[in-house]
């Protein structure tokens, strides 16, 4: 089982929570009863802002079309995003909680 790692200034010290393959991010933090606020719970609204490290990273990969628009238009990414569908993986992308599906080991930062 993947353990995805979470550090904030909102927690005491990092928590650790193993997650199954293919859950969503979100659903993790739910279970765990971090003090990541979302509103919508479905991807729409952008509150669930979190930034990801993992082994895996710097790697292409396809952000979906949902993730994106949202984040162009909370600011978080920039209009001549919409262009694109491949981004590079790293701790500087802003991503969703929302729209992350734990595969590996994780470290999120919010």
């Amino acid at each position: 089982m993947p353990t995805v790692t979470f550090v904030s200034d909102r927690l005491p010290a990092p928590v650790s929570v193993e997650a199954a393959a293919g859950e969503l991010l979100l659903e993790v933090v739910r279970r765990a009863g971090l003090p990541l606020w979302w509103r919508c719970g479905h991807g729409t609204c952008g509150a669930c802002l979190v930034r990801v490290s993992h082994a895996g990273q710097p790697v292409l990969f396809r952000l979906g079309r949902k993730e994106r628009n949202v984040m162009i238009r909370q600011g978080y990414l920039p209009k001549t995003a919409l262009a694109d569908d491949d981004f590079i993986d790293s701790p500087d992308l802003p991503r969703l909680a929302c729209h992350i599906a734990v595969t590996e080991d994780l470290l999120i930062s919010f």
